[in-house]
């Protein structure tokens, strides 16, 4: 575990309101869906830049299958405190991106199978947490900031990567977690009735949730993030006083 303890990121922010809710609620960072077609939160690059400019906490842009140059004018007009990247990015992209934006950060999700999925076999669950550790080096060496693992479901056009509203193997993340060069935040079905249990089982540098202090999609409840964020502090003073485990 991290000394400063662990960090709280609440994704989905839609309007001015939520995210300072959410500042005043004491999350560490918020996140705006830019233009991810499958998400009910997804918002405008406009939008997401009217957030994201002068906000009272640190905006992460999240993103999905865009190229270096839309990747690029995003950031010049957004101005995102960090970018969160959907789906694969080559790292000699990240590597120029962090070039050219040095300020920002680079977070990168990686993906488990939902909890309640079938079992795979053992040698195939150890060959994905082997693959995972490859990329988070690789992720290291080009640049990146943190990883954020999140559960990817199967639909019936493929996989849907986050926003599921389910939980991952914690068993598994926990072993990655353990072996990762970067920080890595847990996201994935967490919500205050979980988040304890969340926390104990794999001891992340941070956490990542929407669906689980929202009232509706896209509008947060503020008893739920009051309630979230309390369990996190209450757990991680518990967890992080006068101990560096990591």
């Amino acid at each position: 575990m991290m000394k400063d303890g662990c960090k709280v990121k609440i994704c989905g922010i839609t309007s001015l309101e939520d995210r300072d809710l959410v500042y005043r609620a004491g999350a560490d960072f918020f996140g705006v869906i830019v233009d991810v077609p499958y998400s009910p939160r997804t918002l405008s690059m406009e939008t997401a830049a009217c957030l994201l400019k002068d906000a009272p906490l640190p905006g992460a842009a999240l993103v999905f299958r865009k190229d270096l140059r839309q990747l690029k004018h995003l950031l010049e007009y957004c101005r995102p405190q960090a970018v969160q990247f959907l789906s694969p990015l080559p790292p000699e992209w990240l590597r120029e991106l962090k070039a050219c934006f040095p300020q920002v950060g680079w977070w990168q999700s990686l993906f488990l199978p939902a909890a309640d999925a079938a079992a795979p076999l053992p040698e195939i669950e150890e060959q994905l947490r082997e693959n995972l550790c490859r990329r988070m080096q690789e992720l290291s060496g080009a640049g990146a900031d943190a990883v954020i693992l999140d559960t990817a479901v199967k639909n019936g056009r493929g996989r849907r990567l986050g926003g599921t509203g389910q939980t991952s193997n914690w068993r598994s993340a926990r072993l990655l977690a353990e072996k990762a060069p970067l920080p890595v935040f847990l996201a994935g079905g967490l919500k205050p009735s979980n988040i304890k249990a969340a926390l104990d089982a794999v001891h992340p540098d941070g956490i990542d949730l929407c669906s689980g202090v929202e009232a509706n999609p896209g509008r947060k409840d503020p008893d739920l993030l009051r309630e979230m964020i309390s369990a996190v502090r209450e757990w991680e003073k518990e967890n992080t006083d006068g101990k560096d485990e990591r």
